[in-house]
């Protein structure tokens, strides 16, 4: 009876590759130099080279693109280097975490997460895990969905809720993850209850009028209401006020006459804390959806999981109206 070809090449692969080896991948990706590497590395300038060749013989093909101007990776090199900043990165927080794993069988949660939603909807959580196991650690990463999705894809995060970046994702990305969306998001607009009355739907050209409290330009919120608007052949209104969403919910918490912007989430929460009117605007303007993401090959830890029920639940409680 034959052998199994796959568990042989797996053992191969395991025999002879290197961790030091995903190194080089990861810095050429980088644009280091094999002489730049070799001094990260403490290794000399012919073992970077031996160590090369070594790795393109036990996979078959060429990794590296060799010029007098210097190194390069092969498109068969470009396909390993999520693999391989994925593999250094992960061993590098591991190797951080690995004095505070010895005190505490509970791992150390690191998640992504915009402020409006990790106010909105992970404080509650939080406060909740924190409260239950008190010698777990949970980090918060504030950051735009660029960012935090880049993260993750590095192995920097162990999960991201929030939105998926606004560019298309290439179908290799897209592979890899495992997304649950949590709800479909909008633009929503706030006001202090002197500004408009509430039980009505208000077309947005109404607005117009107001002043505006704004998250700032570049962001995704500023962005949908800019294209909406042209789309729809209405001014721009310039931001009175520019901010994050607290301090948006905050400013037209004290005076009547402004409009905040922000997304649903966090318009829901501030709403019901500041006693705002959550206007019911015409046309609405879709957002991407507000959804959990992580690395599909990533097992949530049982940590992760508890908070991903109190997720839910923060959505159905911010929503029930």
């Amino acid at each position: 009876m034959s052998a199994d070809p796959q568990p042989q090449g797996s053992s191969k692969l395991l025999g002879r590759l290197r961790l030091k080896q995903f190194e080089l991948i990861k810095g050429v990706s980088e644009g280091l130099s094999f002489r730049q590497l070799a001094d990260q590395m403490s290794l000399s300038q012919p073992a970077i080279s031996k160590m090369a060749r070594e790795m393109e013989d036990t996979l078959g093909a060429a990794v590296f693109e060799r010029r007098r101007e210097g190194v390069s990776l092969t498109p068969f090199g470009e396909s390993l280097t999520h693999d391989a900043r994925l593999i250094v990165n992960k061993l590098a927080r591991l190797e951080s975490e690995l004095a505070e794993l010895r005190r505490n069988p509970i791992r150390t949660l690191r998640a992504g997460a915009p402020s409006y939603t990790g106010m909105s909807l992970l404080s509650r959580p939080v406060a909740l895990i924190a409260a239950r196991h008190q010698q777990a650690h949970v980090e918060i990463i504030d950051g735009i969905a660029v960012r935090l999705f880049d993260m993750l894809m590095a192995g920097e995060l162990d999960f991201v809720i929030g939105s998926l970046p606004g560019r298309n994702l290439r179908d290799d990305e897209a592979a890899l993850l495992h997304v649950e969306v949590l709800y479909p998001d909008e633009l929503s607009f706030v006001a202090h209850p002197d500004t408009i009355q509430g039980g009505r739907q208000v077309p947005i050209e109404e607005l117009l009028q107001y002043s505006w409290v704004m998250p700032s330009k570049d962001s995704l919120v500023r962005n949908a209401l800019r294209t909406a608007l042209l789309k729809l052949r209405l001014p721009v209104p310039p931001a009175t006020v520019e901010s994050s969403p607290p301090f948006i919910g905050a400013v037209v918490a004290e005076q009547p006459g402004f409009i905040g912007l922000l997304r649903s989430d966090s318009a829901a929460y501030l709403a019901q804390r500041l006693n705002l009117t959550l206007l019911d605007v015409s046309p609405r303007i879709p957002l991407p959806p507000v959804a959990i993401f992580r690395l599909r090959d990533s097992e949530p830890s049982e940590l992760a999981v508890e908070l991903f029920a109190l997720v839910r639940e923060s959505v159905q409680t911010l929503f029930q109206d």
